[in-house]
């Protein structure tokens, strides 16, 4: 059974022992999508922490159907402590609660003494934006799959992806749902990818299935070793790794927030073998290499030299599959109509390797290029496409 921990409707800042700071959201939206989990899949069991006041799903305790157990939170300083105090223990946290991050640094202990004051006097309260829960979430357990939102308003579609993508870099989420205060209906899924979905309002089950599709994901693991290479073959493949890095360059597009990062890898084809030279992971460049010799969709398993780049066991299934494939570039930009299309599906996944719509790559001869919704273009490169650091064919 899959246990999931949903926050949602306002969480309260204290002024004084009886008034709060809150917003005008009750939480209706997220107790919908509460209700969806538990009642669509008798195996998710949904924890529901929420204020008294606001909005709540239906409890569910039929055995056919999953469970839904509500915790309620006296505000922020509660809210956080049990946010923290619960995640470890689910599978999943999903934080759609509306937080007041407006909290006053000091507040009266007791009821504000308005019998010291008369009508029309000043005062002066200070305030601190609250600490970002979800930040923290990752810290106390890291192998939860963290889901957050960010409403902003009147705001540039950039500013508004932007926003949540920094929320998605700090935090380690699997996605933000980004949406603006004047179309609540309409949100984009941010994913690490800096990959964008969107959600219409007429398609309110598609955020249900997105995540839980996220949630039962199943993730690879790298196993690290060094391993003998040709040197004549490894130093002809890098050359050709650098050549395609040039040829490409602009494609890999880099994100200038708090760290810059680049978008998109190249594999090569190690000759006459289904190994290959990749892009590392977590890159901040593009020439940090790895070599992966190996990958068992069984267990999940990629062998490499160090950690390669997320998309290697998608990467091993082309080459494995289409001979003829010498290297493989993927970069982020998606509107190609004239190219298959693929569902989103979260980079390192065992959906983004072998899961639905990823036969597009079965027969290379068909196509040279397709398209991963909301994650990027992949091209496929025969011999005669490469571009070599000699004269001598490095697969003859």
């Amino acid at each position: 059974m899959k246990k999931i921990l949903i926050t949602g409707g306002p969480v309260y800042a204290h002024l004084d022992s009886v008034k709060i700071i809150t917003n005008r959201f009750k939480g209706g939206r997220i107790a919908e999508l509460a209700y969806k989990l538990a009642f669509r899949d008798k195996k998710i069991r949904v924890t529901y922490l929420c204020s008294c006041g606001s909005k709540q799903p239906k409890a569910l305790t039929h055995p056919l159907f999953g469970q839904v157990n509500i915790i309620y939170h006296t505000g922020f300083h509660d809210y956080y402590k049990k946010v923290l105090e619960l995640a470890p223990k689910h599978d999943a946290v999903i934080l759609g609660a509306a937080v007041c991050n407006l909290i006053p640094i000091k507040p009266w202990k007791k009821k504000f003494p308005s019998h010291n004051y008369k009508v029309g006097d000043r005062i002066p309260i200070d305030f601190t934006i609250a600490p970002r829960v979800i930040d923290e979430v990752k810290k106390v357990a890291p192998k939860t799959k963290l889901f957050g939102f960010k409403l902003l308003q009147g705001v540039k579609h950039k500013e508004l992806i932007d926003a949540a993508y920094d929320i998605v870099l700090e935090s380690g989420a699997v996605c933000v749902f980004a949406n603006d205060a004047d179309c609540l209906d309409r949100k984009f899924a941010v994913t690490k990818e800096k990959g964008v979905i969107e959600f219409r309002p007429e398609c309110k089950d598609d955020i249900y299935r997105f995540i839980l599709d996220c949630v039962n994901d199943k993730y690879y693991s790298t196993i690290e070793h060094d391993k003998d290479f040709d040197v004549g073959s490894f130093h002809c493949v890098r050359g050709i790794m650098l050549n395609l890095l040039n040829r490409y360059q602009n494609k890999f597009k880099g994100f200038y927030g708090r760290e810059q990062y680049k978008f998109g890898t190249i594999a090569v084809r190690l000759s006459g073998t289904n190994f290959f030279l990749t892009t590392a992971r977590g890159k901040k460049d593009m020439c940090e290499f790895s070599i992966v010799y190996g990958v068992d969709n069984s267990k999940r398993k990629v062998y490499a030299t160090k950690k390669a780049t997320l998309n290697a066991p998608l990467l091993h299934n082309i080459f494995k599959r289409n001979k003829d494939i010498k290297a493989i570039v993927h970069y982020h930009e998606n509107g190609n109509d004239n190219i298959p299309h693929a569902p989103y599906a979260p980079s390192g996944t065992l959906r983004d390797s072998k899961g639905p719509g990823r036969d597009i790559y079965l027969n290379s001869k068909d196509y040279k290029a397709f398209e991963i919704e909301g994650h990027g273009t992949f091209e496929l490169l025969t011999e005669g496409e490469l571009y070599y650091e000699t004269e001598s064919n490095c697969y003859s």
